[in-house]
């Protein structure tokens, strides 16, 4: 009986003493220099294994560590909303716009291209002009092309942001290069990829910065349909105007009709 209390005190001392000296041990560690590598009790996912984005791989047998995309993959935004609730949602309007402006694969809508080509661009816009559309170009075109080509679209010192650059902006209501739609730079095409997508020398020189940013694709149309109006209004002369309007300008106005009261004080 002595002899089981003396031997159980004893494993209890010597357990306390190993406890205490990996205490010790352990604080030790902590903040001191060493050569030797770091003790990882617990090393989780220390040492999991991974690629880095542009390096070389074994694994593929193409040797690149980062896969291509499917084609016909089109990225699209971080959420995962259903398009036909939001059809008559108060918010979901633009969001839907946006979606069907990513997903859009028509060439010529997206980028002023002729279907098919990667360089020539449409001579006539793809959407249909009207009211609506004209006044929503010149309502975007106050906003973001006034400054520079003025409100007028003549250019020069005619935008109060343009006269202060060394080049003057161009005159895009009279220029003749931008008035044959047949011409390398008068096509709708050209004129919405250069509003999309700005416009750069050889040498990287900005001659007009890309709205992309601001400007979509409707929006941009828009623009061109506009840009047309300022045209047409510029080169107008006295031949383009209706007689009958001319006649009428000239006409004194109307008589205002009097109805005769009888019996009335006079």
């Amino acid at each position: 009986m002595h002899t089981t209390r003396h031997t159980s005190g004893f494993s209890a001392y010597l357990a306390l003493g190993l406890l205490g000296a990996s205490v010790m041990t352990l604080g030790a560690c902590r903040g001191d220099r060493s050569d030797e590598p770091p003790r990882r009790f617990f090393p989780d996912m220390d040492h999991q294994p991974k690629v880095k984005a542009q390096t070389s791989s074994k694994f593929f047998e193409d040797g690149s560590s980062q896969r291509t995309h499917v084609d016909g993959v089109v990225a699209f935004g971080s959420t995962a909303h259903d398009p036909a609730m939001l059809e008559h949602s108060e918010w979901g309007g633009t969001y839907l716009e946006d979606r069907a402006s990513m997903l859009d694969a028509d060439e010529t809508y997206a980028f002023g291209l002729v279907s098919g080509t990667t360089d020539q661009y449409v001579p006539v816009m793809p959407v249909e002009v009207t009211s609506e559309l004209i006044e929503r170009g010149q309502e975007r075109f106050d906003i973001y092309c006034s400054m520079c080509h003025g409100y007028d679209g003549l250019g020069g010192n005619s935008g109060t942001v343009g006269r202060l650059w060394s080049i003057p902006p161009a005159n895009l209501a009279q220029d003749a290069r931008f008035l044959d739609r047949a011409g390398a730079q008068g096509s709708d095409g050209y004129l919405f990829h250069i509003i999309r997508n700005g416009l750069y020398t050889e040498d990287g020189t900005i001659r007009m910065p890309s709205y992309g940013h601001a400007v979509n694709e409707h929006d941009a149309w828009a623009i061109v349909a506009y840009l047309r109006v300022l045209q047409a209004a510029s080169n107008a002369t006295m031949d383009d105007v209706d007689p009958s309007v001319i006649s009428s300008l000239g006409a004194p106005p109307a008589a205002e009709s009097t109805e005769s009261t009888d019996g009335g004080e006079g």
